[in-house]
This record gives structure tokens, C-alpha cells and sequence, in this order.
């Protein structure tokens, strides 16, 4: 393959090739300009920009042992932490030390 000065293209078998100026193009390049970019499916996916993890913000937990102490104002709590599945060891070890059927 040859480059002419003018940006023409000639491959070996002779076809030649002039890439369009992309202002004169009919349809639009549609590449992103980020070279991370990747194309997936026809679709083009640039890298998502995250936060580190020094600067994010978590949200306050609860742990599970709540459940325990929970089971002491009402047997039937609806808390977001009496709801969870691992909650219900707790529950049933406070049964069990109070002498209500586990």
C-alpha cells in the first residue's frame, strides 16, 4: 500500500481509496473522541469515570445484633434490620435465652 500526497490510498491490487474529509461527509462519524472508548453490539460504550474510594460517602449500617435487642420492645418489630434474613439468628437466640419456643 502507497500514500499519495494528496491522502490517496493505492493497495497492491491497484484500488484506490481518498478518505472523505469528515466535514464533506454524508453520514457522520460516530466514534466518540475518547480512545477508551469501546464498541459493543454497534453501540459505543465509553468508560464510566468513578469516584475513589477515599472520597465516596457509605451510608450508616446497622448490624444484625439490633435484631436482638429489637426482640426486647416487640415481637413483631418491622425495622429494616429485623426484616433481613440474617436477622432471624438473633431473634431466635433471644427466644431461646427468654424460654420461648425457638
Amino acid at each position: 500500500m502507497k500514500v499519495l500526497a494528496d491522502g490517496t490510498r493505492v493497495y497492491d491490487g491497484g484500488a484506490r481509496y481518498r478518505p472523505v474529509d469528515p466535514s464533506a461527509r454524508k453520514i457522520g462519524v460516530n466514534r466518540p473522541a475518547n480512545p477508551l472508548a469501546q464498541r459493543f453490539h454497534g453501540r459505543w460504550f465509553e468508560p464510566l469515570e468513578l469516584v475513589d474510594d477515599e472520597l465516596r460517602e457509605w451510608p450508616e449500617t446497622r448490624p444484625d445484633t439490633d435484631a436482638f435487642e429489637h426482640m426486647s420492645i416487640s415481637l413483631t418489630c418491622n425495622c429494616q434490620v429485623c426484616q433481613r434474613p440474617e436477622a432471624e439468628r438473633w431473634r431466635r437466640r433471644w427466644r431461646r435465652e427468654h424460654g420461648l419456643r425457638a
